[in-house]
C-alpha cells in the first residue's frame, strides 16, 4: 500500500454504543480499495450485495485481547461477519485487506482501555458503511442498508 494513497474501509456500525465508543464499528474489510478506485460502479455493486443481506441481531461478548494487547469485544455469532467478508472478497478480488481463510478472520469491535461497555450486549446490524480517513478525519462515502432488495 502506498503511503500517499487514501484507502477506504467497509464497516458495520455499532450504533448502540457509539455514545461510549466514538466511531464504534466492526470492520468487514480494512483496508478495502484506494479511494480513487471507488466509482459509481463499485458503489452500485456494494449496494446490491448489502441489499441482499437480512438485518440481524448479534451479541457483543466479554472483552478479549489480541496478542499485541489491543482490547476488543467479539461479536457472536462470528460466522455471519466472516461470511460477509468472504462475499466481499469474492465480489472484489482486487481489495487489499488481509487475505485470510474463513476460520482466521477475527471480526471485532476495538475498545479503548478507559472505555467500559457492559457485556454481553445485544446489538443489531442494519447497514454497512464505506469510510475514508480515520478519527476526526473520517468521512462516510456511502452507506448500504441491509434487506432493501426486491423479493
Amino acid at each position: 500500500m502506498s503511503q500517499g494513497t487514501a484507502w477506504t474501509r467497509l464497516v458495520v456500525p455499532v450504533d448502540e454504543i457509539v455514545a461510549r465508543v466514538s466511531g464504534a464499528h466492526i470492520a468487514l474489510l480494512d483496508p478495502f480499495l484506494p479511494v480513487d478506485d471507488v466509482d459509481d460502479g463499485v458503489v452500485a455493486e456494494l449496494r446490491e450485495l448489502f441489499s441482499e443481506l437480512v438485518p440481524f441481531a448479534y451479541v457483543l461478548g466479554e472483552p478479549a485481547r489480541f496478542p499485541d494487547g489491543e482490547r476488543y469485544l467479539p461479536p457472536q455469532p462470528v460466522t455471519v461477519f466472516r461470511r460477509i467478508t468472504h462475499s466481499l472478497r469474492r465480489a472484489f478480488p482486487e481489495s487489499v485487506g488481509p487475505a485470510t481463510s474463513l476460520d482466521t478472520v477475527v471480526p471485532h469491535l476495538s475498545v479503548p482501555e478507559a472505555c467500559d461497555v457492559p457485556t454481553p450486549l445485544e446489538v443489531h446490524a442494519r447497514e454497512a458503511v464505506l469510510l475514508v480517513g480515520r478519527g476526526e478525519n473520517e468521512t462516510v462515502l456511502a452507506s448500504f442498508r441491509f434487506g432493501t432488495s426486491a423479493a
